[in-house]
């Protein structure tokens, strides 16, 4: 149910423990950068590494294409994760545009070889680090990445008793 500030504040509550809760975790942070940053921007992280072995501009723009295909490809899947979910409905709005956004500036930056490639490149790492954001906040609430404590069985009284029942086709 929506407060006397039309949802604005409900929002802004559920986005802030959204994006911190989760740092509380290990898991979820060893996750979140092991398979989404590493693995998730691998061809990223290899067109980093061929561009430093060789620099020049023409490097760069295949630097640039990577990360253009990341953002947007993160932030949709992101996106029909919240819409699809069981989110607030402000923030499944807010993810809707966001992403919508966001895709838009990544077949700008695709589409535009006119755009220098230091710009792009910033426009690209402040694009990723958004839909990484969203990534981060729409699986805030996932219990498996959480360190909590497994339940724990119960567990009887003193060991120092005879076992009940049959025993006799056991040796010890």
């Amino acid at each position: 149910m929506a407060t006397a500030e039309g949802g604005w504040g409900e929002l802004r509550r559920d986005v802030w423990r959204r994006t911190t809760r989760p740092a509380a975790h290990a898991t979820f942070v060893f996750f979140f950068f092991g398979s989404v940053v590493l693995i998730g921007g691998l061809g990223i992280w290899v067109e980093l590494i061929n561009a430093a072995k060789a620099p020049s501009p023409s490097d760069l723009l295949h630097v640039r294409t990577a990360m253009a295909t990341f953002f947007p490809a993160l932030i949709g899947s992101t996106c029909f994760q919240i819409v699809l979910g069981k989110y607030l409905k402000a923030l499944r709005a807010v993810a809707f545009v966001g992403s919508t956004l966001i895709a838009a500036v990544g077949f700008w930056l695709i589409f535009d070889r006119n755009l220098s490639s230091p710009l792009s490149l910033s426009i690209g790492t402040l694009a990723s680090l958004v839909s990484l954001w969203f990534w981060w906040i729409a699986n805030a609430d996932n219990p498996d990445f959480f360190d909590e404590p497994l339940d724990q069985a119960a567990v009887g009284g003193s060991t120092d008793r005879p076992l009940g029942g049959d025993l006799g086709g056991f040796e010890a």
